[in-house]
């Protein structure tokens, strides 16, 4: 499958930012979600396995994680890895999605699934400085409403809400401008966040990995993707850790020893480089916002 049109398509451009480096990772993603606001309803074919065990069919960027079902009811694991080559072929210059990539790309498609589900999200042009420099960047901008939870169940404001709702005040009392308690509460509600980390009277900014995941909850209750299941309990931590104790250990062993108390086989390295793999998807997920929020 080739490219839609003979321009480099904002998905390339964005992982192409994604993949030179954290300093512009934000603006890479912000332009990836760009791109597939763009192209959200585009059909694409997918497929995979070959021969008479080839499954494929059409789908489009809008359902790419609403999960497919085989006829006895199971969700067919393949058909996500399989979107993601569609996207590859009809986006991508060259090459496929890394596992890290993938990642990034989810953030993407959950900040345009949540445009699609309503809420008021725009991509801008701006800078922010890091290591010193200025980077030039595309950014995601949404209302504060959308960036903060403004207001209790009850309609009392939160900290985040104080701050907004004062900002309004200080900017009328500026402008010689009169509002209703009521004006400045939706004044307060759209005021414009670009989501690049940092601070605002010290609350702290979403990331573009924290206002995709608040995105995410609009797009979930649009039923544009599942509900994200809920995590088992410290058991699991602690063994999960006791596990990542125990191959670090024989990882030392390894490395630091000149003999060790086994040799891997051909097949053990297959699934440490699988692991690794893994491991930097895991990291660029749940480890990205540490110290990257000067703009990931």
């Amino acid at each position: 499958m080739t490219a839609l049109n003979s321009n480099v398509s904002l998905i390339a451009l964005g992982l192409a930012e994604v993949r030179e480096g954290s300093n512009i990772t934000a603006g890479g993603v912000a332009k990836m979600a760009e791109g597939i606001v763009k192209f959200w309803a585009t059909p694409m074919r997918w497929s995979y396995g070959k021969g008479d065990d080839e499954v494929s069919g059409v789908s489009s960027l809008s359902a790419m994680f609403k999960p497919r079902r085989h006829e006895d009811g199971s969700v067919d694991s393949k058909f996500i890895p399989a979107m993601y080559r569609a996207v590859a072929d009809t986006f991508l210059t060259e090459g496929e999605f890394a596992t890290a990539e993938k990642v990034q790309f989810k953030r993407a498609w959950q900040v345009s699934a949540g445009l699609a589900a309503g809420v008021d999200v725009k991509f801008i042009d701006t800078s922010t400085v890091v290591a010193g420099r200025v980077v030039k960047l595309r950014a995601i901008e949404v209302p504060a409403s959308a960036a903060f939870e403004l207001y209790d169940e009850a309609g009392v404001p939160t900290e985040a809400g104080k701050v907004f709702q004062a900002d309004v005040v200080r900017y009328n009392k500026r402008a010689g401008k009169k509002m209703s308690d009521a004006e400045v509460i939706a004044a307060a509600k759209a005021t414009p966040v670009e989501c690049i980390g940092g601070k605002f009277d010290g609350l702290q900014v979403p990331s573009v990995s924290a206002i995709s995941e608040r995105l995410a909850v609009h797009a979930i209750r649009a039923d544009l993707m599942p509900a994200k299941q809920t995590r088992d309990s410290s058991l699991s931590a602690e063994k999960f850790g006791e596990s990542a104790d125990f191959v670090i250990k024989c990882l030392k062993m390894l490395t630091e020893r000149d003999e060790s108390e086994f040799a891997p086989s051909n097949a053990l390295n297959e699934k440490l480089r699988g692991m690794m793999d893994l491991l930097s998807a895991y990291l660029s997920g749940a480890g990205a916002d540490a110290g990257a929020d000067a703009g990931e």
